[in-house]
């Protein structure tokens, strides 16, 4: 919360009622204090101090706004006045909040906004909200190629106001094809009768409407570019993705990816449903890990025999699973993160296990040998420190062999590779791990 905003005082003035001074008090105080002040209110008080903010204040706050919030506040609004809001604000944010509105109540919105605004805004909630044409805003600036830079500056300076962002000028031919691009730099520098053709840079790095937005994130993150310019199939120019978008993005991109290695499909908020329904969606996983428990379970029974004739095998069984469970689980949390940051390349599949499978093998000589000397010290016995350290070994490289295979697999077959990373590589690698020791147990021991 920012220095100048005391939340007690407003609160308590919000609790008396008094909306008219509680605005007052958050005339000066940055939207985004307020909109975190308006966070910890019920909607019908966020309503009543939204309707006494002045409106460019209001306006500011909306698009700072949690989008549950934004949605009742426009839906309890005058239309005129919510279509005047929505206005102001960049059409991406605008098809982002009526994307979530009741099919009545978004075409109530459209139908006051202006005819080219309907347009636009109808063309981006043609789009997957997750994909680059979801994420794009249409208030880009493209010139022609045959434009002069003292024509672009003038027009720029009269533009600017209603773009989203200037920094980059995009060129197009007259059928508003991409040509190129060059920065506001570019356009300063340039002699004032050169055309933007001489000095625009033709590489340049875009992304189709279509593709997902974890590619759009993926260039800006290596390039390092504050917009990146989306066209469709024919390169013809329909709008930019922005950094605040972006980063946007990679939250809920992050946000998701680790939430479904945790077994859980999507973000819940606690206060905002019920325990059954949250329950409900975490269990199709719990139950996976449930019945891969009991194949471990039936394993050790087919091992009863072993157990019987070395008790002191059943003392490591916790300290082997867990570790080849972690082992795997880390192997999985880079992969994961290397596909979706471009850092592992999806199709060099076996170069990436090899890899990793090596890393797993260091980690599983170096912690076989320190539990194989901890096991012959503990109970005396040099063949049970053996069977102790070679099973170590051999499952946390196959732990590190899986956790990075089953990932990239899955990838490759086009589907999340953070849905396999959580509970189903590690109920799988205790199976595994299970059958690799007593196995090496059967056969040192000769049991």
């Amino acid at each position: 919360m920012g220095s100048g905003l005391n939340s007690n005082e407003i609160k308590q003035l919000l609790k008396e009622g008094n909306f008219i001074k509680a605005a007052e008090f958050l005339k000066d105080s940055h939207p985004v204090d307020i909109a975190e002040l308006f966070s910890d209110l019920e909607p019908r008080e966020c309503l009543e101090l939204f309707k006494k903010l002045e409106f460019g204040t209001a306006r500011d706050v909306l698009e700072e706004l949690e989008p549950e919030k934004v949605t009742f506040i426009l839906t309890h609004i005058a239309p005129e006045e919510a279509a005047l809001l929505l206005k102001e604000m960049s059409t991406d944010d605008v098809a982002d909040y009526l994307g979530m509105l009741p099919e009545s109540a978004r075409q109530k919105f459209l139908h006051i906004m202006h005819q080219q605004e309907q347009n636009e805004i109808r063309s981006l909630l043609l789009y997957d909200e997750n994909t680059a044409g979801g994420r794009m805003t249409t208030e880009f600036i493209a010139f022609p190629k045959d434009m002069k830079a003292k024509e672009a500056l003038d027009k720029l300076a009269e533009i600017a106001p209603d773009a989203e962002m200037i920094y980059y000028v995009y060129v197009v031919d007259d059928g508003g094809k991409l040509l190129g691009v060059l920065s506001l730099r570019d356009l300063v520098l340039s002699e004032p009768d050169t055309p933007l053709s001489e000095i625009m840079y033709t590489d340049v790095k875009k992304v189709f409407a279509t593709q997902d937005q974890e590619e759009v994130i993926r260039l800006m993150a290596k390039y390092g570019f504050l917009a990146l310019p989306v066209v469709d199939e024919n390169n013809i120019l329909l709008g930019i993705v922005t950094f605040d978008d972006v980063m946007d993005a990679a939250q809920e991109e992050a946000t998701e990816d680790i939430l479904k290695m945790a077994g859980a499909s999507e973000e819940i908020a606690p206060e905002k449903s019920s325990p059954l329904f949250r329950a409900s969606r975490r269990l199709p996983w719990i139950l996976v890990a449930l019945f891969g428990e009991i194949v471990s379970g039936n394993v050790i029974k087919n091992f009863s025999e072993t157990l019987q004739a070395v008790v002191a095998l059943s003392f490591f069984i916790p300290l082997l699973m867990d570790m080849g469970g972690n082992v795997g689980t880390q192997s999985a949390a880079i992969v994961v993160r290397g596909l979706a940051t471009g850092q592992i390349e999806p199709l060099l599949i076996w170069k990436n296990v090899l890899r990793e499978s090596g890393v797993g093998a260091i980690l599983g000589l170096v912690n076989g040998a320190i539990v194989a000397a901890i096991a012959y010290l503990w109970q005396g016995a040099p063949a049970l420190g053996l069977v102790i350290g070679l099973s170590m070994a051999l499952n946390l490289t196959i732990a590190a062999f899986l956790g990075t295979f089953i990932p990239l697999m899955w990838n490759r077959l086009g589907r999340d590779p953070a849905v396999t990373s959580g509970p189903f590589v590690t109920t799988l690698l205790d199976v595994i791990g299970l059958l690799v020791y007593f196995s090496t147990a059967n056969l040192i021991l000769k049991l």
